[in-house]
C-alpha cells in the first residue's frame, strides 16, 4: 500500500488543519492516512464487521478517527498493525473536536 500518510494540506472539515488536530489531541505525531485504507464497523469484534465508507482517517498512533461518508460522523477505531484493516467500534458524532476530546 506504500506510504499511508497523506499531505498535511488535505482539507479537513470546518476549517481544521492537521496542526489544529495535533494541538487539540496533544499528539504531535497525529497524521492523515490514505482514505482508501480498509475500514470496518465492528462494534462486536472483527469477526462481525461491515465495510465503512470513509473519506478521512486520522491516525493518533494507537487510535484512529474515521469519518463515514454516509452519516458524516467520526468513528473511533484501532488496528493490530500498520498494514492491517482498521476496525471501528462506535460513532463519536459529527463534530471533530468532540471526537478528538474522546480519544
Amino acid at each position: 500500500m506504500g506510504m499511508e500518510n497523506i499531505d498535511d494540506s488535505t482539507t479537513l472539515p470546518d476549517g481544521w488543519t492537521i496542526s489544529d488536530v495535533r494541538r487539540r489531541a496533544g499528539i504531535d505525531a497525529a497524521l492523515l492516512l490514505d482514505p482508501s485504507t480498509p475500514v470496518y464497523l465492528a462494534p462486536n469484534g472483527p469477526d462481525q464487521s461491515t465495510p465503512l465508507n470513509v473519506d478521512l482517517i486520522l491516525d493518533f498512533s494507537c487510535l484512529y478517527l474515521a469519518r463515514c461518508v454516509d452519516d458524516s460522523e467520526w468513528y473511533m477505531c484501532q488496528r493490530a498493525a500498520p498494514e492491517q484493516p482498521i476496525f471501528c467500534w462506535s460513532s463519536y458524532g459529527a463534530d471533530l473536536g468532540t471526537a478528538i476530546d474522546n480519544l
